[in-house]
């Protein structure tokens, strides 16, 4: 960290007024000064700096902060960069610690690396050709800086050469072998201020997996990340909304449509994290994933995320392609803006995506219908006009009245948190003995965690040997590997998703807990077997006795864990 003093210091010998006027014309207002606001459109001014508190308000955006935070704003820098170019502005050095200047390497690693990838792709013909023949000019293809990676590719290494970085720094910058990229065009992934922090590669040609992101790093996380979020920002705030996608080709195609404020998520779910990135410039989302069943499944989730956290949310509506690359391409700019012209609030879409598949003129199909719609009324209750939709929307599925249908889920029992990990004292439910096969399992929690929580994953200590099914035939190979789901076979990718699918929330230090003590319950377990197999082969009666006990204490701590005491 930078030193208090320093930033004080710097700060001290900064007149607010002046740097600020450089960016805006302010004209003296009693004490402070006034003009547009350069952060959203408007035609009064309502901008307003005060030189005595040294801040500056805008009282139509809610901007706000210190001359620090204005150069970050205004020129999409982060915090460190900005106070940099203050200091040089007054003469002050900074000096950066060392974890600091590591990220600061990383950044020029990355910088040089895309610069490497995108001069590859000005010297292949083919992969311009390539990419002109899926509708992209050359215009675009410079605008959105694609790069190629050629096979056998050393374009990493030759850098870190260059730069003189040692295997293990290679390896947090996320190369740990040959360039992961060979054989692929690149896609930029930038941070918010537009630095390069990873790349996504498309195969060209036939293969698997067709796509691939970076693994997680220092820098680039994927479960904080957004694609796209350097541009779409400013969009957001002007636009007032947001549109979310799940891959990169996605969120290009509606930057291409015009609508510049979509970001796509990077292989993962939506996090939380993700949602309060986006809240900072809007509360207005428009989903906008697949129509496949995953997509549809993945809305959902995100649904479920997004509701109690007070956004207001539509589901956009594709015709003419499942994704928003594809109807980009059939039907152009008007089939996107189409999609969100058509879009749906969240009580149609869940009524209607629930009702699939069911028979209302069976008594049986309505009441189990109405039963997951009893669970959805939770996530909606705090937006009455949701509920009323939901329930009116319902009625007109099912063929019953409003208040029959309002009768009929009154009387529903409140659903349970199945989705929270609590059945168990330990937190987590067991698969030796799941009486609800709804609840996430050890294994669940697990996937969901590899993939959404990479660094607390990397925390937990477990040998796949202790868990069951597929689960240990995936963490045999990827437990000390960054795989994405991209990359898995369709077998294990299904149960990948199974997995990620049961679990609709932000796993909190309570929920981590539970995963560390069922982990142990596990590891016993396993020592208990191995101990009842000793047992059945052993004939002296001295060597059964020590077993026995040491049995014996394996149990007590067994059930001290489930119990949840120390």
């Amino acid at each position: 960290m930078i030193p208090r003093e320093t930033i004080e210091r710097i700060k001290s010998k900064l007149d607010i007024v002046e740097v600020i006027s450089e960016y805006v014309s302010l004209q003296k207002v009693g004490a402070n000064y006034r003009g547009l606001c350069p952060f959203h459109t408007e035609t009064t001014p309502s901008f307003y700096v005060s030189p005595t508190k040294n801040i500056y308000h805008c009282f139509g955006c809610g901007a706000s902060g210190d001359v620090i935070k204005f150069i970050q704003e205004i020129e999409n820098i982060s915090y460190v960069e900005a106070l940099r170019k203050l200091a040089e502005r007054v003469g002050e050095e900074i000096e950066l610690r060392e974890e600091d200047q590591l990220r600061s390497l990383y950044f020029e690693f990355y910088r040089q690396l895309h610069n490497k990838y995108r001069s590859a792709l000005n010297n292949s013909a083919n992969i311009i050709q390539y990419l002109e023949n899926r509708g992209f000019d050359k215009r675009e293809i410079s605008l959105y800086e694609f790069g190629y990676s050629p096979p056998g590719s050393k374009f990493p290494q030759i850098i870190a050469q260059a730069l003189n970085l040692d295997k293990e720094k290679l390896e947090k910058f996320g190369f740990v072998h040959a360039d992961p990229f060979a054989g692929r065009i690149t896609i930029p992934i930038s941070d918010d201020y537009g630095r390069t922090i990873a790349f996504g590669g498309r195969l060209v040609g036939d293969g698997v997996p067709k796509y691939i992101n970076s693994q997680d790093t220092i820098v680039f996380k994927k479960s904080t990340s957004l694609f796209m979020m350097h541009v779409a920002k400013e969009y957001m705030k002007q636009l007032d909304y947001a549109v979310i996608c799940e891959g990169y080709f996605d969120a290009i195609a509606f930057h291409r449509a015009g609508i510049k404020s979509t970001v796509a998520t990077l292989g993962t779910a939506l996090t939380k994290a993700h949602a309060s990135k986006i809240k900072r410039f809007t509360n207005n989302i428009v989903i906008a994933f697949d129509s496949d069943t995953a997509g549809v499944k993945a809305t959902l989730r995100s649904l479920e995320l997004l509701l109690p956290l007070g956004f207001n949310i539509m589901i956009a509506q594709f015709e003419g392609g499942k994704d928003a690359d594809e109807v980009y391409r059939k039907l152009g700019e008007k089939g996107l803006i189409e999609s969100l012209e058509n879009s749906k609030s969240p009580d149609l879409f869940v009524a209607e995506t629930l009702a699939q598949g069911y028979d209302f003129s069976n008594p049986n199909a309505v009441n189990t219908y109405l039963q997951s719609v009893r669970r959805w009324m939770t996530f909606l209750q705090s937006n009455p006009k949701l509920v009323s939709g939901l329930t009116s929307k319902v009625a007109e599925l099912v063929g019953l009245s409003v208040s029959r249908v309002e009768s009929l889920l009154s009387k529903m029992p409140e659903p349970s948190q199945t989705s929270r990990p609590y059945a168990g004292s330990t937190g987590i439910s067991s698969t030796h003995a799941q009486t609800t096969p709804s609840l996430p399992t050890l294994e669940d929690y697990l996937v969901f965690m590899y993939f959404n929580y990479p660094d607390e994953f990397s925390k937990l200590e477990f040998s796949p040997e202790i868990l069951e099914g597929k689960a240990r035939e995936f963490f045999l190979i990827a437990k000390d590997l960054n795989v994405s789901l991209d990359q898995l076979s369709k077998d294990m990718g299904n149960f990948v998703r199974n997995s990620l699918e049961k679990i609709n929330f932000e796993v909190d230090d309570s929920v981590i807990n539970g995963i560390k003590k069922e982990i142990e319950v596990r590891k016993i377990e396993k020592r208990i077997k191995e101990i009842d197999n000793m047992i059945s082969k052993v004939s002296s009666p001295d060597e059964k006795k020590i077993l026995l006990k040491a049995r014996i204490e394996l149990v007590k701590q067994r059930e001290k864990l489930k119990k949840g005491q120390k």
